[in-house]
């Protein structure tokens, strides 16, 4: 130990020398040291000291050696330092941590001098609890985060944990292509805006708790993660650090309940316990399933990942899943009758001043239907964090910050609608900042048909699974084009009409309905200079649907479909592609192409 480091001890203490100094733990993948310095003469036999050291040349044991984790951990210990400075001592003596009694940094090392907890009489740390000890720190807990109740994180973690979504990209791109993936931002978005925050001990491990002899009281260490908050969060990181999988299942209902009852009595007057209780019991499935994300991108054959905590997952998506398709079926299903109720009646019909007629046209009808739309989905917005971009307004850039957006087209096919005619259905998705749609409902209200699907499971028709038309694989037989009018205007249509059976049957989203619905069926779209052509939102919920039925859906040249480009909505500059299961594309191109 330095020279500077000993003295400043000293007469922090009063003490008179300092004995040995006993290593405690090296820190994670070589970041200091935990030592404790025994002390002859002073007001306390000994003290811990933190010295952290920036290796130059970390080799992290699973592979995470960039510089993002470089920097996530160099921030820990500056969240940590400021913790031990400022929110600590705002804790009350029931919630014992060890008291800060210098931090200081020297030649680019930090020295957190910090009581010694043994000092108090917490000398027992355990490898693993007993029911008893498990109550005793889910009591702890419950204080903990009745002390911090609705305070800022400033100078902490935004989002404690170390597992944080936003600083784990690594991790989450290593489970890409499943569910969890692809919810894993609703997760942590509800997490997030739940009403009732707290700050949340962030790393809440069997091995960062203290008990005393008797081991009915219990003290808390290494506050590196601490932030802003849920507390199911550190609630269920900690359960899962002591008991198996089994027995996680078999005392859910026991584990909350201690909680809550260790929680409520400690509540600032006014604050409704039993609202607060009711939306944290709602949200510890999601927990779990936020733990679950990280590790599976971590350490896939860890043994915290148990058959109770993918099942927990498994829930949450549902969950999810069924609260936003619920929201998204309603609008639909209200959208549509309002249509049909109203196709009868003198509309005003106006322009957006496009260049294509098919999203030029527009009437009050499409408004009114978009504000019925709105309203049913509006109350998803605030806990998921979503944007919303549709197609009569709501143009702004919301798509772009958000991690998911609602992309809305009341009635697609207008042109099919004023003339009276079958063609016509209201759309809508659910997407990714990426582009990529999570979920998609379709609503056909001539033939009544509700189409709906979530990534990752089936497409459904009126609340029935889907099936596609039986796949063709002869060689001989008319490939069914979709088609938009417009393809009328293509020098080649006389050509495509010997080797196409074209149908001009409805807009762009029924023309994706029946591709989804027929084999051998096309929908294509040649790119043009044209402002305008089919949408984010004309395409993002059927293009999912017949992707999940084995087809295509692509721009013209076969890329992925830019479900979120920065410079537009439309999609007349690529062109697109829907093809039905079993269509070979380079087939089908070379007979456009001719």
């Amino acid at each position: 130990m330095q020279d500077h480091v000993r003295t400043r001890i000293l007469k922090l203490t009063g003490a008179k020398a300092i004995g040995k100094v006993q290593l405690i733990q090296p820190l994670w993948n070589n970041y200091g040291t935990l030592s404790r310095v025994y002390l002859d003469g002073g007001a306390v036999p000994s003290v811990i000291v933190k010295h952290i050291q920036i290796p130059k040349d970390a080799r992290h044991p699973r592979g995470f050696t960039g510089d993002l984790s470089r920097r996530r951990k160099i921030r820990s210990y500056a969240v940590e330092t400021h913790w031990y400075q400022h929110q600590n001592k705002r804790l009350a003596d029931h919630v014992p941590t060890p008291k800060c009694l210098d931090a200081f940094a020297d030649g680019g090392e930090l020295f957190l001098l910090l009581e010694d907890l043994r000092t108090r009489g917490f000398t027992e740390d355990l490898h693993q609890a007993s029911w008893s000890e498990i109550c005793c720190v889910l009591r702890w807990l419950a204080q903990f985060h009745a002390q911090f109740l609705g305070v800022d994180s400033d100078g902490l973690w935004p989002s404690g944990t170390y597992w944080h979504l936003q600083t784990r990209p690594e991790e989450l791109a290593n489970i890409d292509g499943s569910q969890l993936h692809t919810f894993a931002s609703l997760i942590d978005a509800r997490l997030r805006n739940a009403p009732y925050q707290t700050l949340v001990h962030g790393d809440a491990k069997l091995a960062n708790f203290l008990f005393q002899a008797d081991n009915t009281a219990v003290a808390a260490v290494d506050f590196q993660y601490v932030g802003g908050g849920c507390a199911m969060k550190d609630v269920a990181y900690f359960v899962g650090s002591c008991l198996h999988g089994a027995e996680c299942e078999r005392r859910e209902t026991e584990i909350l309940a201690v909680y809550f009852d260790g929680l409520k009595p400690h509540l600032e007057p006014g604050v409704d316990g039993a609202a607060l209780e009711a939306e944290w019991r709602a949200l510890y499935p999601l927990a779990w399933a936020d733990f679950q994300r990280f590790m599976l991108g971590w350490s896939p054959s860890h043994r915290k990942l148990t058959d109770y905590s993918d099942a927990t997952s498994q829930r949450t998506i549902k969950q999810i899943s069924d609260e936003l398709l619920d929201a998204a079926r309603s609008a639909c299903l209200a959208a549509g009758a309002f249509i049909q109720a109203n196709r009868h009646r003198p509309m005003s019909v106006s322009s957006k001043g496009l260049s294509t007629p098919a999203s030029d046209v527009v009437t009050d009808i499409d408004l009114q239907a978009q504000q019925i739309i709105l309203e049913h989905l509006e109350p998803t917005l605030a806990p998921y964090d979503l944007g919303i971009l549709a197609e009569e307004g709501h143009h702004d850039s919301s798509r772009l910050a958000k991690h998911a957006f609602w992309t809305v087209d009341p009635l697609d096919g207008t042109q099919y609608f004023i003339e009276g005619s079958a063609g016509y259905a209201t759309s809508i998705a659910l997407v990714s900042q990426s582009g990529e749609p999570i979920l998609g409902v379709v609503y056909d209200p001539v033939g009544q048909a509700l189409f709906e699907v979530v990534r990752g499971g089936d497409v459904h028709l009126n609340g029935r699974p889907f099936k596609p038309a039986a796949e063709n694989h002869a060689a001989s037989g008319s490939i069914q084009w979709f088609a938009d009018r417009s393809l009328k205007d293509h020098p080649d249509f006389a050509r495509y009409q010997t080797a196409f059976d074209i149908h001009f049957s409805g807009g762009a989203v029924m023309n994706g309905i029946n591709v989804l619905k027929g084999a051998r069926s096309i929908y294509v779209k040649a790119p043009k200079k044209a402002t305008g052509g089919c949408a984010i939102w004309d395409l993002a919920a059927v293009s999912l649907m017949i992707e999940i039925c084995s087809g295509t859906a692509s721009v013209y040249d076969g890329s992925p479909l830019p479900l979120n480009r920065a410079e537009t909505v439309f999609f007349n500059d690529v062109g697109l592609c829907f093809l039905s299961a079993g269509l070979n594309r380079e087939q089908v191109m070379a007979l456009i192409d001719g």
